[in-house]
């Protein structure tokens, strides 16, 4: 089993590639994947013999290739991976001037010995060469970069749009400078496959077929096509490899890359590229300068890509690539006997060891202890009880996540109904709208365009889809009420209502239809919308007059008998022979106040059914003191009460006038009155009069029946009256709130009304507090 690491950076991608369609077993080779966070926890595995080969940073591979090391503790080059065209991004354009010394600057790379090292320092100096600036190169995993590139004190990030697909959005400087370092069309070779001493003198066939399948898969991505890797990367299902990077992203990296073209996954490479970032550069822990005719020959690749031509398995140990490194040999760590080493050493070594197995994802190894009290064995067991709080707490984690991964497939399961859903939702918006039996047009709130119209609307206007699409609102109707009330365009609020009776609209044919039409906003998406509603008047208007017909008919009817009564009552109250007592002059008096009321209701009867006033009579309005009139109401109908268990409660502050006509306010206070008697079968009847926030209060509250709140916003229509048993049998002509409210409006007065079923009701009334000297 040959086990490869590498790291969740895309330039490992070859490798995955290989690994998850197979070309590692078409070889005869078994490899598991081990996915890093970083080459930092690579190179060391190689080191100690781990891990059989990695994916590394090729200047690292070119340090390691000077140190004079034993077979075992070699790193063998195996195959170029990545060839990144490099360039310096910032999230500002910023110029030489802008760096100061007096700052300490912070630059994320993969490695601190990688190429992408080399060139922000080679930018830097070519960039601002008389002004050097503090800089701290951060190693940092593939996922933490953008993180780090969005810190205030972070100078720059060198890399390319497809290893770090988040820098399209940020300041290219190879965009707008003109620089050596910034060549175009330039690759330079980033990373490549190594492998450990351990695996190459153990496993020197199989080292071959990892290099043929690794091969097989860069060719496979420089010959990728929109046509061939239409479902590809779904299938490959590699987020599992690069979890930092969303599906729908790494879909649209893969397929048909610019830069996948451009050849930057390739096992061919041009070292010279590097000379230019290697020119002068001190490697500490070789104390030399590395000088190009070594750099050629470290990463001379000739013989290996020669062998592998005949894409056959064969054994690595015949080439001179991988054969002895240095003429001095030296004996690897484990070659040496530790027995003979003191506590101290014997102890580093374990936990050498021990952070090995870790970096290779074995976090249940601890270090060996016995029962001696012993510095290094307490130490031991200290670390390996530390480790035994750390997993726990990982196991949490790790408990954590799977609830959320539980929690976050729930959300998608009902994510993907609710989108079910709104689709549908949508589609039975769309029918019930195409269908309405209203003509319903939606309009546009900034520009009145009309973007839409309903199967009902192109009947009655004669106009086609096309044409409406052509058209604004104002185009359809005459006038210019509709652009004065809404002003397309300004800043309404959301919840607009506008209805216009009695419009003319303009058909296609050239003819005006007269329809009442009314605005209501709506929001859909993040603009504003109307939606109008045309309905024809016609039907209206043949109702309004068959019922003033009908109106008119029935007052002219009941003025004849109302004559006769009027005319005998006088004649009644006139005759002194008669021999009437006090109660008999009483009831006169009440029925003729009631002949009056009933004579006045006769004639305002077309008042209140028309909205054409004709032969308006000269109508006396006056200052006056409301309680006596109330008081007056109260007294006339007090028989009404007879029979029923009321009581009454009046709180009548007099002194406050009011500007009216007495006889309609009289006829206000009577249908008040006059309900509550009939919707109160026991209980109390309340009448209040004060002042209230400058205005004169009169309240009028029962204990009744109440008012069913469906019905609470109609019951002022004219001849409405709420469907009910109750009211079938109190009888009546749904005219009295009808009066009361026109009457209220007439005096510049307010009405509101508060009921509950099986309560009581309510009505409150405002009219203007005026100054008794005027």
């Amino acid at each position: 089993m040959i086990q490869i690491c590498i790291t969740s950076r895309l330039s490992s991608l070859p490798i995955v590639v290989a690994y998850k369609k197979g070309y590692f077993e078409e070889f005869g080779v078994k490899v598991s994947l081990h996915l890093n966070t970083h080459h930092k926890a690579i190179l060391p595995l190689l080191d100690a013999g781990r891990v059989e080969a990695g994916e590394i940073p090729t200047i690292a591979y070119l340090q390691e290739s000077f140190l004079k090391k034993s077979k075992l503790k070699r790193i063998y080059k195996g195959i170029y991976l990545y060839h990144s065209p490099l360039s310096f991004y910032s999230r500002f354009q910023f110029k030489p001037e802008d760096l100061t010394r007096n700052k300490a600057y912070i630059l994320p790379v993969p490695h601190i010995n990688s190429v992408e090292r080399l060139f922000a320092e080679k930018f830097l100096e070519e960039y601002a060469p008389k002004n050097p600036v503090k800089v701290r190169y951060i190693d940092t995993p593939g996922f933490l970069e953008e993180k780090e590139f969005l810190k205030p004190n972070c100078l720059g990030l060198v890399s390319d749009s497809f290893s770090s697909p988040f820098l399209k959005n940020f300041q290219d400087f190879g965009n707008s400078l003109d620089l050596p370092i910034l060549k175009p069309n330039t690759l330079y070779p980033s990373t490549l496959l190594a492998f450990s001493g351990d695996a190459i003198l153990k496993t020197g066939r199989e080292v071959s077929g990892v290099l043929l399948a690794v091969k097989k898969a860069i060719d496979f991505l420089q010959n990728t096509t929109n046509q061939s890797t239409g479902n590809l990367w779904d299938d490959l299902q590699l987020s599992h490899f690069y979890p930092h990077l969303r599906v729908g992203e790494t879909k649209n990296l893969l397929t048909a890359h610019p830069l996948i073209q451009k050849g930057i996954f390739s096992h061919l490479g041009d070292e010279s590229s590097l000379y230019p970032l290697l020119k002068d550069v001190y490697f500490r822990l070789i104390r030399r300068v590395i000088q190009p005719e070594a750099v050629s020959a470290a990463l001379n690749f000739e013989e290996i890509l020669s062998a592998l031509e005949p894409k056959k398995v064969f054994d690595v140990r015949k080439l001179s690539s991988f054969q002895e490194p240095t003429n001095v040999k030296l004996h690897a760590p484990s070659q040496i006997n530790y027995r003979k080493l003191n506590a101290v050493r014997h102890l580093i070594v374990d936990v050498n060891s021990l952070v090995l197995d870790m970096l290779q994802g074995n976090y249940g190894s601890r270090l060996n202890t016995d029962e001696t009290l012993q510095l290094d064995n307490r130490v031991k067991v200290l670390v390996n009880s530390m480790l035994d709080s750390f997993n726990a707490k990982i196991e949490l984690q790790r408990e954590e996540i799977t609830e959320l991964e539980n929690l976050i497939s729930i959300l998608e399961i009902k994510l993907d109904r609710s989108a079910v859903d709104l689709q549908y939702s949508e589609e039975k918006y769309r029918y019930l709208f195409e269908f309405s039996r209203e003509a319903i047009a939606l309009v546009d709130a900034d520009t009145g365009s009309i973007l839409e119209a309903n199967n009902q609307f192109r009947l009655l206007t004669g106009y086609t889809r096309g044409d409406i699409t052509k058209m604004t609102i104002e185009d359809i109707i005459l006038g210019k009420q509709v652009s004065s009330q809404l002003g397309f365009g300004s800043d309404l609020s959301s919840d607009t209502m506008l209805s216009l009776p009695d419009v003319e609209i303009l058909a296609k044919d050239g003819t005006k239809v007269e329809v009442d039409i009314s605005f209501t906003s709506i929001l859909l998406s993040p603009k504003k919308r109307y939606q109008v509603q045309f309905r024809p008047n016609s039907e209206r208007k043949e109702q309004e007059r068959l019922q003033h017909e009908f109106i008119s008919n029935v007052s002219h009817e009941l003025r004849s008998p109302m004559t006769n009564i009027r005319g005998y009552l006088e004649f009644f109250k006139s005759d002194t022979s008669l021999p009437f007592n006090a109660e008999h002059t009483n009831m006169l008096e009440v029925i003729d106040k009631n002949a009056k009321r009933l004579s006045f209701l006769i004639e305002n009867l077309l008042k209140l059914t028309t909205s054409r006033e004709k032969d308006k009579e000269v109508e006396v309005v006056e200052i006056f003191d409301p309680v006596p009139v109330i008081e007056d109401v109260i007294h006339m109908n007090s028989h009404l009460a007879k029979g029923k268990s009321i009581e009454w409660d009046l709180s009548l502050k007099k002194g406050l006038f009011i500007r009216g006509i007495k006889f309609e306010f009289s006829q206000i206070i009577t249908n008040l009155y006059v309900n509550a008697l009939k919707y109160t079968f026991k209980g109390k009847i309340g009448i209040s009069l004060k002042e209230s926030n400058g205005k004169v209060e009169i309240i009028v509250e029962d204990t009744g029946i109440g008012i069913d709140p469906t019905y609470k916003n109609q019951i002022f229509d004219r001849f409405f009256r709420i469907p009910s048993s109750d009211n079938k049998k109190i009888g009546g002509t749904g005219l009295g709130l009808s009066i009361v409210k026109s009457l209220v409006e007439k005096m510049s007065g307010e009405i509101f009304v508060e009921s509950t079923m099986g309560e009581g009701s309510k009505f409150s009334l405002y009219f203007p507090k005026i100054n008794a000297t005027v």
